[in-house]
């Protein structure tokens, strides 16, 4: 053959597109590390080389895929949690606080919060609203002097 003859090769025919993306158990435990390390499902795509759809989709299709990330997140839990908890039984004032806080909020919450619904205020009468206000000493010592009396004392 010369130098200037053309050689036709046979050329396989290349599929376009990504290459498909297989959950193996090495994928698994990738997702299952970067979910416990707090990356949320974008940063998760972007370690696995996908698109951030492709990481919602197999986490809808495939219920192994969903569990690694729910375990990678439970797990950072377990840990930050058992370090809280080491933490504030070693004397740590601000961790003891925000345990408790977290673990007992009826026990230890700083603030009550008392819900009512304007739906429900509109309800009562003007006498009724009163005496809720009047019930309410927080409320009562703020408009003091502001409130009419109750009828049985301006009889009197």
């Amino acid at each position: 053959m010369s130098s200037t003859e053309l050689v036709e090769t046979e050329r396989k025919v290349q599929k376009t597109g990504r290459k498909r993306f297989e959950i193996t158990p090495t994928v698994l435990e990738q997702v299952e590390k970067y979910s416990g390390l707090g990356f949320n499902m974008s940063q998760i795509a972007t370690v696995l080389g996908v698109d951030e759809r492709t990481v919602y989709a197999k986490k809808a299709a495939f219920s192994q895929f969903d569990q690694a990330i729910k375990k990678g997140r439970l797990s950072a839990i377990g840990h930050v949690s058992n370090a809280l908890f080491d933490s504030a039984m070693n004397g740590n004032i601000t961790a003891q606080i925000f345990y408790l806080k977290n673990r007992a909020p009826e026990m230890y919450q700083d603030v009550i919060q008392q819900k009512f619904t304007v739906e429900a205020v509109g309800k009562l009468s003007d006498t009724q609203l009163l005496d809720e206000i009047r019930k309410d000493e927080s409320i009562a010592s703020q408009v003091s002097g502001l409130l009419p009396l109750p009828q049985s004392q301006s009889q009197s």
